[in-house]
């Protein structure tokens, strides 16, 4: 199986580091990367561009001073096909546009700029030239006040301060992953002269929108600590954009434990989409629950020791044991009416995991004391 060289200019930015490590596991790609120093070296880039196969065009400048975003692009573009004009056999490019290229500001006019003056290259060269005409971008790692309101509000809400909401505008906004997925698609696709790709958005929304969903994940984070309803593969893509904006000192959680005579319980997670998860540990001899529940569903499992998990409907006398291990771990599910109990029978702590449906509502705990025996 031949190999192809495939080029990274900016492979600082956001998109390229995410491209690079992507393509990295494609054993049929050998990722090169251009340095920095090499825009100011002619014979550097050309020797760059003549090592590719193909190209993917991502370096660049779009935010900052208006006249320095156009130059910075526009000059961007120039040494490159100055570079791959000197290409015995030119590599394929692809350009990594926007879809602001036909607005009146400087960052889109530089890529329009980009747009034509590669489209005649590529018809002066006969070579491959692919325009990738991106939206709005969003993933972990974007640098915020930047060029993403996802980021920037994201590094916000994540540091105590509050957004502010400028120009209430739609915008469609795709997830980095995505992109990475159809630019990987676009470089397997046969090579054609020119080839125009408009990527298409992940999702679209207003900015109010994104910044009302990014507050509530603020909130159960920081506030609540509840992990939110993330069934939405959206609300999972955009919570964990959130996550790697948060401080590494701030994803320590510390749960409150309670401890009596038969040992402890605390709240590990829990889970707006899905109750909670919680622990307890048991002395020998000792028996847990006696309750049980009119609508809530609970799964215990034994994690270390041995105990006998104890069901009995409320109507009923008949009593069935489950006994269990940590050396054997096995999930119990508790149904609703049935009393239940747990009592460790070996000599050591018991140590259990339960999971419950709901979170834990102390004027509303659907729990009801009734011995199993």
């Amino acid at each position: 199986m031949t190999q192809r060289t495939l080029g990274i200019t900016g492979p600082r930015g956001f998109i390229a580091g995410h491209l690079a490590r992507r393509l990295a596991c494609d054993s049929r790609i050998c990722v090169t990367t251009c340095p920095r120093a090499a825009w100011e070296d002619p014979a550097a880039l050309r020797s760059f561009a003549a090592g590719c196969d193909a190209i993917v065009h991502l370096a660049g400048l779009n935010r900052g001073d208006e006249r320095q975003v156009h130059d910075t692009n526009v000059a961007l573009v120039d040494r490159l096909i100055e570079a791959l004009e000197g290409c015995s056999k030119p590599p394929r490019v692809l350009y990594a546009s926007s879809t602001q290229r036909n607005l009146q500001n400087a960052y889109g006019q530089s890529k329009k700029y980009g747009e034509e003056c590669l489209r005649q290259w590529a018809g002066r060269a006969g070579a491959a030239l692919t325009i990738l005409v991106l939206p709005n971008v969003f993933g972990p790692g974007c640098r915020p006040f930047h060029n993403s309101v996802v980021a920037t509000f994201c590094h916000q809400l994540a540091h105590g301060q509050t957004p502010v909401v400028i120009d209430d505008q739609e915008i469609e906004f795709v997830w980095i992953n995505d992109l990475v997925e159809q630019i990987r698609l676009a470089i397997d696709q046969p090579e054609l002269e020119v080839r125009e790709t408009r990527i298409s958005g992940t999702v679209q929304f207003t900015v109010s929108q994104l910044l009302a969903k990014l507050e509530l994940f603020r909130a159960s984070y920081f506030e609540l600590n509840v992990v939110p309803d993330l069934s939405d593969l959206l609300d999972a893509r955009l919570y964990t954009t959130f996550l790697s904006y948060v401080e590494l000192d701030n994803h320590c959680h510390r749960p409150q434990v309670h401890r009596d005579e038969r040992g402890q319980l605390f709240e590990i997670l829990r889970l707006a989409g899905g109750g909670q998860v919680f622990f307890s540990s048991t002395k020998p001899g000792v028996i847990r629950g006696n309750h049980f529940h009119t609508r809530k569903i609970e799964w215990f499992c034994v994690l270390r020791g041995t105990a006998v998990i104890r069901l009995r409907r409320v109507d009923d006398l008949c009593i069935r044991e489950f006994h269990v291990s940590g050396n054997s771990p096995q999930f119990i599910s508790v149904p609703a009416l049935h009393t239940h109990q747990i009592e460790n029978i070996g000599d050591e702590d018991l140590l259990t995991m339960f999971w419950c449906n709901e979170i834990y509502q102390p004027g509303d705990p659907d729990t009801f004391y009734e011995q199993v025996a």
